[in-house]
């Protein structure tokens, strides 16, 4: 089954666990970079500040699996 796509130019954040994105939402503003929330362990991101975000995240050691859709 192929994966199907239903938006263009969107950022997801996905995490194994829902603790992690509590523990990101801790050292870092998520909220401004997030559209939306999809499930418990995915948001979508705002494309225009993907960028921004992964910049942070590197900074502070915190590894996510954050897609281009």
């Amino acid at each position: 089954m192929s994966e199907r796509i239903l938006h263009k130019n969107l950022a997801m954040l996905k995490v194994s666990d829902p603790h992690i994105i509590e523990e990101v939402r801790a050292v870092l503003p998520l909220d401004d970079f997030v559209l939306g929330q999809i499930s418990p362990t995915e948001l979508l991101i705002d494309p225009q500040r993907l960028r921004e975000l992964l910049q942070r995240l590197d900074a502070r050691g915190l590894s996510a699996l954050v897609r281009k859709l």
